[in-house]
Order: structure tokens, then C-alpha cells, then sequence
């Protein structure tokens, strides 16, 4: 299976500025969290959670992360916003958040970073007010941003030109192809994608919709994408259910915290 962040402009889905440390260590089980959400979602209360129900779980998880990112945002606006104008400069940016991280934890420069900026930039008029830098901060969960972020993959997958991403295109993509351009597998695996997932009327080639589509976090190939990860990660009896234990022992990916490889999916906080 292949996760549709593989696909993506990675100066959308990874932070701009990293931690010192992994996170991750650091986050314990919630029990009463990951109990309370399989309870709500044992549909048929038969103690385990299948292919039909983990789905749920996912959007929770994209539901829970997008809720409390808007106020993070506003927060982080006001913060960033340091002459009180109500609008955000990229040199405001560029001081204030950029200008305080040491290199070392600095992922993208900051041409990538500001091409960011600008993507978020809805009226193209230089700065951000509070919706555009919440959607900033958010990308892929704010519609004109995904349909921009579409419309960059579309044309760089686009090689002849057309319009549109062939079958050829998509498999081949040489910017996406670097480390295993003549890997056969994953030559399969793109088509197999490609048909399965991404063409959806079957004419042999992605327009737009179907790639901002595949893209979404709220679409169904996200959601059901993600969701086959989690079950193939946590079912460790191999009977395409997951018990209570089998989570609490994979909780990591079925917690809310910002190293779920969900969330990640997803995450774009600099």
C-alpha cells in the first residue's frame, strides 16, 4: 500500500522547523482517550473493530486535529502579528518564527517556506490576514489551498503538457522516482494506485478533482487509506479485527498527538 503523502509537495505535509528531540518518545498511552473512542466505535459492541469501523476512528482522529489547530493558528497569529495590524508581512513571519530556530531545525528554506505563504495568500495581495494564515498553517484541510496544491501537482506530473496525468506520467514521475526510478515493484505499485484509487471515472488519466480528490483528508481514499495502515499495523493475530489490546499496544498510531502518522499525513505546523 502506498500513503498519499508520497505523492505530495513535501513543503505541505512536513514542518518547517523541527524539535530538538522526537517527540514521539514522549507521548504516553491515554488509556481513557483510546477506550472511550473503541467503545464509540464497536458499532455492533462485539469487542473488536473492523475494516467498517476503523474507518471512523480516522476521521475522529482528522476531525479532533483540525478543531483544535484553528485556535492554535489564531493563537500563533496574534503572536507573529507583532505591530497589531491585523495582517501577517512574511518578514513578520520570517522574524518571528523562522528568525528563532538555529538551523540545525530548520527543514525547508526559506524559498520553500515562502512559497507556502504564498499559496496561502487567497487575494494574492502579499500579507495574510487571520483566515489565510489559519489556512497557512492548515493547508491541507482549507479547500482553496488543496485545489492550489492540486493544481501544482497536476502540472508537475504533467509532463506533455495536456492537462491532465497519464497513467505513464503518474508511474513515471521522475522528481518522485529519484532512489527507485527502476523498481519494478513500485512501478506496479503506482499503477495499481492509479487505477484503484485515483481515476475514478476510468478514462485513463487525473484532472484535477480527482487529484485534489485523492488528496483530502476528509475523502474517502484518505480515510480508508489511513485506516488500512492502522489495521495492518496494530492486527497482530491477523484476523482483520483489532482488539482493545491490540490498539493500547500500537496506541501511537491511534492517539491524538501530532507524531501519528495521520496526523502527519496532514500536519503541516512549522
Amino acid at each position: 500500500m502506498i500513503r498519499t503523502v508520497l505523492f505530495l509537495p513535501l513543503v505541505f505535509l512536513i514542518p518547517g522547523v523541527s524539535g530538538a528531540e522526537d517527540d514521539s518518545a514522549k507521548v504516553d498511552l491515554n488509556e481513557e482517550q483510546i477506550t472511550q473512542y473503541f467503545k464509540q466505535f464497536d458499532a455492533d459492541s462485539n469487542g473488536h473493530l473492523d475494516v467498517e469501523e476503523i474507518p471512523m476512528w480516522v476521521r475522529k482522529m482528522v476531525d479532533v486535529h483540525i478543531k483544535d489547530n484553528v485556535p492554535a493558528a489564531k493563537n500563533e497569529f496574534r503572536s507573529v502579528d507583532t505591530n497589531r495590524d491585523k495582517i501577517v508581512t512574511w518578514e513578520e513571519y520570517r522574524i518571528k518564527i523562522i528568525g528563532t530556530h538555529d538551523s540545525d531545525h530548520v527543514v525547508y528554506s526559506e524559498k520553500e517556506q515562502k512559497h507556502k505563504f504564498r499559496t496561502a495568500d487567497e487575494n494574492g495581495d502579499g500579507v495574510l490576514n487571520q483566515i489565510e494564515y489559519i489556512a497557512f498553517k492548515n493547508p491541507m484541510t482549507t479547500a482553496y489551498v488543496l485545489t492550489r496544491i492540486a493544481q501544482e501537482l497536476l502540472e508537475d506530473f504533467d509532463k506533455d503538457g495536456d492537462g491532465r496525468v497519464s497513467s505513464s506520467e503518474f508511474v513515471h514521475h521522475e522528481p518522485s522516482r529519484l532512489e527507485d526510478k527502476d523498481d519494478k515493484e513500485i512501478d506496479k505499485l503506482r499503477r495499481m494506485e492509479f487505477r484503484g484509487a485515483m481515476d475514478k471515472n476510468d478514462d485513463k488519466f487525473l484532472d484535477l478533482d480527482e487529484i485534489r480528490e485523492y488528496l483530502n483528508p476528509r475523502g474517502k481514499h484518505f480515510v480508508m487509506n489511513e485506516a488500512r495502515h492502522m489495521m495492518a499495523e496494530a492486527d497482530a493475530d491477523q484476523n482483520k479485527m483489532l482488539s482493545l489490546q491490540e490498539i493500547k499496544d500500537n496506541y501511537l498510531h491511534f492517539q491524538n498527538h501530532k507524531d501519528n502518522p495521520v496526523i502527519r499525513a496532514i500536519h503541516d505546523e512549522f
